[in-house]
């Protein structure tokens, strides 16, 4: 068996599946799994914090290599992770080769959602809320147009490459200022707090918190209170852009 193909499919699985938000002790278990599938294998470990991974493996009668790969870019895309622990079993279990399990790791690496997709996504998400916090038909349809907003504004922050922190500020205040904006036009008619509320749950950390509990109840305190640090400053992100919005809105209106 080729060790180095056999490290480079662990690790891109890892890479992959980091990137994707998956918790780390899963990530470590499925690289765990693909090492292990080494012939006359005889030590094979793995680290993985939020920022990097790391893999070594040892042959009888061979020396140890480890591969270490920072990950730098984070996003939330639980359909690639399905797919990586799907390759992973078939791996495992025989269904597929070393050769073809990279290949198709190797596809997944590319694909990603289309913008058009994720802004849909987005105002559908907080469309969605909005009438499940009750809100009416009035705040439905302004819940479209703040989604509207935050498409644009969120989009502009990635255009122009601000940090993730004042992409967060950035959406924040675009969701605030077009909510007071749609309160000054349509009155009593709008439920400014529903359609807020609603419209900014895309932004919310959800999978970042869960996932930071998972890691810390395992015993992962690393991986799990630097997720707790990553939630509280996209919190503190919307938080602020929010508190700007509503300022700015006061003095204006």
């Amino acid at each position: 068996m080729d060790t180095q193909l056999l490290l480079k499919t662990a690790m891109l699985a890892g890479e992959i599946m980091l990137r994707s938000g998956a918790e780390t002790y899963r990530v470590e278990d499925t690289m765990h799994h693909i090492l292990k599938t080494a012939d006359h294998i005889e030590m094979a470990e793995v680290l993985v914090i939020m920022t990097g991974i790391s893999a070594t493996i040892k042959l009888e009668n061979e020396k140890a290599v480890t591969v270490t790969k920072r990950v730098e870019e984070r996003d939330t895309n639980l359909k690639l992770v399905v797919d990586v622990n799907e390759i992973s079993r078939q791996y495992c279990g025989d269904d597929l080769t070393l050769e073809q399990a990279y290949e198709k790791l190797s596809t997944l690496k590319q694909f990603e959602f289309s913008r058009k997709t994720t802004n849909l996504a987005m105002m559908g998400v907080g469309v969605g809320f909005t009438i499940f916090f009750g809100g009416s038909i009035a705040d439905t349809g302004a819940a479209i147009i703040v989604g509207l907003f935050l498409v644009a504004f969120v989009s502009a922050g990635q255009d122009l490459k601000f940090h993730p922190f004042i992409q967060d500020i950035f959406a924040g205040f675009g969701v605030a200022f077009a909510c007071c904006l749609l309160k000054e036009g349509l009155g009593d008619q709008m439920n400014m707090d529903t359609v807020m509320i609603g419209s900014f749950m895309p932004l919310v950390p959800g999978m970042a918190i869960t996932n930071a509990v998972r890691d810390t109840l395992r015993g992962d305190y690393l991986s799990g209170g630097a997720r707790v640090m990553e939630a509280f400053l996209k919190a503190l992100g919307i938080a602020i852009g929010i508190g700007i919005g509503l300022a700015l809105c006061a003095k204006i209106f």
